[in-house]
């Protein structure tokens, strides 16, 4: 913290300085759960790696602070880069996101299998009692879509906002109100993949018939090919809290995510059953539109501790709705640093 030139230099495992969420611990969450862009694009445990972050206090008259950082782009903490993007959301035929296997790791060779990430972010005083800040993040670098080679990459973007009001004769930063939103956009290559891994039509048992759990061809009723391309996918949520007494905070989030189809959802594939038949899969679960809105009530006995009551209505398209009830009680034990504003 004491480089020249207004420069901060952290290593080690860090998270990912990407929007207003990625970077905040557990007990930082205003909700007992993840947004759903930051958890489908992120992961549930957020982006987070080995690596460095370098950051520059702009010379401005407002806060300004830019930063870029380089990770380890592997590992579960990685999702949608060379961790396992879409798996576990919810597909009860367990097939991988894009119904591809992630089997191209490149291993790290140079600066391109790494993971880059950059953020601009300012912040200025609006009133006495109001407060803005925007940011711009990216994050960019390689992922193990498909098995049959090729540079594949992800790219990430992202926007936030927050803005804050205190009362002027505030007492332990309450009553406030503080409304939070971030748009995030994805750009995912999917590799090239033969679903005939042993190059046997997909038949290991040798009864005939293509095995079950692969995907095959409609028309030809053979182990599909999947051809690379790109698929976009992007969400938003937005978020308000009021603290309307010390200790009280009600809040409000919605969440929205959707994308674009991708060649292999409209090819009407199918799952083999080891008998000659199979049925559609559809469009892929780990892309699929969904919606969500999320009142909760959280009480702060202490500065240390939180009780938090919480109703989830979630609409998922193709899969139905759903209503989850969660109550969450959280506290912590020893020193721990400030958080930021």
């Amino acid at each position: 913290v004491s480089l020249p030139w207004n420069l901060q230099l952290r290593g080690g495992q860090i998270y990912t300085d990407f929007g207003r969420q990625n970077s905040l611990h557990l007990h930082s969450w205003a909700f007992v759960d993840v947004p759903l862009v930051n958890g489908r694009f992120f992961g549930p445990d957020g982006l987070r790696n080995p690596g460095a972050r370098l950051s520059w206090l702009v010379p401005t008259p407002f806060f300004s602070e830019l930063s870029v950082a380089v990770q380890n782009s592997h590992g579960e903490t990685a999702t949608s880069f060379r961790g396992e993007a879409g798996h576990g959301h919810g597909d009860d035929e367990g097939l991988p996101f894009a119904y591809r296997e992630p089997e191209n790791d490149r291993g790290v060779h140079s600066l391109e299998d790494l993971l880059f990430s950059a953020r601009y972010s300012l912040s200025f005083g609006l009133t006495g009692t109001q407060t803005l800040l925007l940011g711009a993040s990216a994050a960019l670098g390689p992922n193990n879509s498909g098995d049959l080679g090729g540079d594949t990459q992800t790219e990430i973007y992202g926007v936030d906002l927050l803005w804050k009001w205190q009362g002027a004769r505030q007492q332990g930063g309450f009553p406030f109100l503080a409304w939070q939103t971030e748009a995030l956009y994805r750009r995912y290559d999917a590799g090239a993949f033969d679903w005939d891994h042993e190059g046997n039509l997909g038949d290991d048992d040798g009864n005939g018939f293509v095995d079950t759990g692969t995907l095959v061809d409609p028309v030809t009723l053979l182990p599909a090919v999947m051809a690379r391309e790109t698929l976009t996918d992007y969400g938003i949520y937005s978020q308000i809290l009021y603290g309307f007494r010390k200790g009280w905070v009600i809040g409000l989030r919605y969440d929205y995510l959707d994308s674009e189809e991708g060649d292999y959802e409209a090819r009407g594939l199918l799952l083999a059953d080891n008998a000659g038949a199979g049925s559609s899969v559809g469009p892929d679960p780990a892309r699929d539109r969904r919606w969500r809105l999320s009142p909760n009530l959280t009480w702060y006995p202490s500065e240390y501790s939180k009780i938090r009551l919480q109703y989830n209505y979630d609409d998922r398209r193709d899969m139905g709705e759903d209503h989850s009830i969660w109550l969450q009680f959280e506290f912590s034990l020893g020193a721990h640093p400030a958080h930021r504003f």
